[in-house]
């Protein structure tokens, strides 16, 4: 609890925010700490007692200063190890289980608070190793105690570290002082180990002896470090879901005002709490986004609603209780991440194109999309000849020159009698012999070629296949034979061509996300615009199938896919592909970690699980019980020395992946010992509350804010922050 002392300074720091420029309500969130701390600010910023309001040395600093912890103890602070013996909703609860295990096993204990979860945490026992635990484990499981874990903690608080102020010229001041306030100038900022932030920082030393920066800030201006760095505007360029974001922010730091009181301040800036990346990470979109929401929070019976929120859910969010059983909320429930069917039907179309024939080269290469898309930019105009000419590479290379502001080459022709001929002559006339020379060694050609009838052609050709081999435009035939000695076919060379000229965006291609159907036109978000573009007669269609680009005829389009395309010179669409693969139909499919797999080994596992249960060596990973969406809520670990039950977001923990939406497959050796465990899933982060990817989707196909927070927290009400206290 705070003394009164510690409170008039409190108020003292509240004073000196607002003289700042910051108005109610206030918040501190607590920085970085360490031995020291990096200060500076672009102009003059000034470092005060907050009691006496006075400076602490300078009047004012134009010049990095260094924060250090003043008698700190040499070497950072004891660790030692504890077991968890379980968690309570109340201190009360917490000292009363203390009591009864200390008289049971002798072994002292304490009671930690974690402000996370908000519940009392009961250990027991002391150890510097971990190994030293291993007969009070037992007893615990004797006595009948389940899901007990070792916790690596401080020893013991320490007293009588101050802070010091050290300069660029390593002259230093002894402040005498554990809190110092440092002021900005007119309109500055102050930058923490080179991080700016708004508002006012406190420095104060740490019950460990450290430094800890604390950034005392008016609320909605602290959002806007934290709802870009949750959710970026340049990948997630969406208003609607950046400001169920800003709701949702704004909702979880009120619900959690004070969670860190002890320590001095409200909510941390990582994302234990929620990510705050100070005001570097400002941009215009997401500061609209706080803007155009000010004061908005979610609540349930007139209290601001638990906001927890995850990266992405892998198609559909979890119950709270399955993740975080003291959170059995009515408005934690796991929802679909994606749109009723009907609603989907209505939005996706189907887009009539051209009919291609597949183009193959002489390897048996599909280069169907290579040449359409260098004929819809018009250096290509028919199908390529069976055998390569002089004269036909030539016109390809000049008119791909013109597109790309290169100088198109003149004089002679020459004749292409091999394949070294015209990869010699593609790359002298677009300018890339140099990168031939200078890329690659002569050391390298048998390694990026391995064809011994490549050898007796003069070096630069070699040179050439080689640099084409590497940049992986030039495809070998069945027999890994590059038919050196032999004319190319015109198709040959199409890959290269096509890659030279996105090399330098000489075609037009750009990439969106298709946001809905028109009439004969599709509406598109780039970056943070939408716009709406008609279709050329019968453009060029491509959908991709196992990674690879394919014509077709007909191509189905839905809202939230990514698609790459150009645009003639009447600004229609003439060439469109889906790019990347499809995922599926759910609103956070556009993920990179929609959906991942990972192996470890009996070793690599057994290092990550006995960091937390001592179970010894893994016999046996079994799922008990999943939840609504399928995540494990549920988990037995058997091993040598112990079997464990595991339930929630310890299950992540203690397996250490990106999420629990997964399979366990386990690899068994001869004699039945796990070799491996597998885990294929799907989603990132605990998939309870609001998926953020999901409300990109969400809003990509045309929902507000307002329907995304009451898709993902069913039954919480939108209200002003006025009307409602944490």
């Amino acid at each position: 609890m705070a003394t009164l002392a510690q409170a008039d300074t409190d108020d003292r720091f509240q004073r000196l925010a607002k003289r700042a420029g910051q108005g109610d309500p206030l918040v501190r969130i607590g920085l970085e700490d360490g031995e020291s701390l990096e200060i500076e600010a672009a102009g003059a910023f000034r470092i005060l007692d907050p009691d006496s309001g006075k400076d602490v040395w300078h009047a004012s600093y134009d010049e990095e200063i260094r924060v250090v912890a003043d008698g700190a103890p040499a070497g950072g602070v004891e660790r030692v190890f504890r077991i968890q013996v379980g968690a309570f909703g109340s201190a009360e609860a917490a000292r009363g289980e203390l009591e009864r295990l200390r008289t049971a096993t002798g072994a002292p204990g304490v009671v930690h608070h974690d402000p996370d979860r908000g519940n009392w945490r009961v250990r027991l026992g002391e150890s510097p190793t971990r190994t030293g635990l291993n007969a009070l484990l037992e007893r615990l499981r004797e006595m009948g105690l389940q899901a007990l874990w070792i916790a690596e903690e401080a020893a013991e608080l320490v007293e009588d570290v101050t802070l010091r102020l050290v300069d660029s010229r390593w002259q230093s001041r002894s402040t005498g002082r554990q809190r110092l306030a440092v002021i900005p100038g007119k309109r500055g900022r102050i930058r923490v180990n080179g991080t700016s932030y708004r508002g006012i920082v406190e420095l104060r030393v740490t019950a460990f002896g450290t430094v800890r920066a604390i950034n005392w800030i008016e609320l909605e201006r602290y959002l806007l470090g934290v709802v870009p760095a949750e959710l970026g505007p340049e990948v997630w360029p969406q208003l609607e879901a950046l400001k169920a974001q800003a709701v949702a922010a704004r909702t979880y730091v009120w619900r959690n005002k004070g969670q860190f009181l002890d320590e001095g301040f409200d909510l941390c800036a990582t994302p234990r709490c929620q990510v705050y990346a100070g005001a570097d990470a400002e941009h215009p979109l997401s500061d609209r986004a706080v803007r155009e929401t000010a004061g908005q929070i979610l609540a349930w019976d007139d209290r601001p609603i638990i906001a927890l929120y995850t990266a992405t859910c892998g198609g559909h969010t979890e119950d709270g209780k399955g993740v975080f059983p003291e959170h059995d909320e009515p408005y934690l429930k796991g929802v679909p991440c994606r749109a009723e069917e009907a609603a989907m039907a209505s939005l996706r179309a189907t887009i009539a194109g051209r009919s291609i024939p597949k183009l193959e080269d002489a390897t048996g290469k599909d280069v169907t999309r290579d040449w359409a898309l260098l004929a819809a930019a018009g250096v290509v105009s028919v199908r390529p000849p069976e055998r390569l000419s002089g004269s036909q590479l030539r016109e390809w290379t000049r008119a791909l020159a013109r597109l790309a502001g290169l100088e198109p080459a003149e004089g002679l022709v020459p004749e292409i009698a091999t394949l070294g001929d015209a990869a010699e002559m593609l790359l002298a006339d677009l300018g890339w012999s140099e990168r031939a020379e200078l890329l690659i060694d002569t050391p390298d050609l048998p390694a990026l070629l391995r064809d011994a009838e490549v050898d007796p052609l003069p070096e630069p050709q070699r040179r050439a296949l080689a640099y084409l081999a590497s940049v992986e435009r030039l495809q070998p035939f069945a027999d890994g034979k590059l038919g050196a000695g032999q004319v190319p076919d015109g198709a040959r060379f199409l890959p290269a061509l096509a890659h030279m000229g996105e090399t330098y965006r000489a075609f037009g291609l750009r990439e969106a996300t298709v946001a809905g159907m028109g009439a004969n036109s599709l509406r598109l978000f780039q970056r943070k615009n939408e716009i709406r573009l008609p279709f050329a007669d019968k453009p060029m269609l491509f959908a991709r199938t196992s990674g690879v680009p394919v014509a077709v005829s007909r191509l189905e389009i839905w809202p939230g896919d990514r698609v790459r395309f150009r645009t003639d010179a009447a600004g229609k669409i003439d060439f469109l592909q889906i790019d990347p693969p499809v995922k599926g139909a759910s609103d956070d499919r556009s993920a990179a970690v929609y959906s991942w797999s990972v192996r470890k080994t009996r070793r690599q596992l057994e290092a990550t699980v006995n960091r937390r249960i001592s179970v010894g060596k893994i016999e046996d990973i079994r799922v008990v019980r999943r939840g609504v969406s399928g995540r494990i809520v549920e988990l037995v670990v058997v091993g040598s020395q112990a079997t464990e039950t595991v339930r929630g977001f310890s299950i992540r923990n203690i397996l250490d992946l990106r999420e629990i939406l997964a399979v366990i497959e386990i690899q068994r050796d001869a004699e039945g010992e796990i070799e491996a465990v597998v885990f294929a899933g799907k989603g990132w982060g605990h998939g309870v509350g609001l998926c953020q990817v999901g409300a990109y989707g969400m809003a990509v196909r045309g929902s507000g804010y307002r329907e995304i927070l009451t898709h993902y927290y069913r039954g919480a009400e939108l209200t002003k922050l006025s009307s409602t206290g944490p």
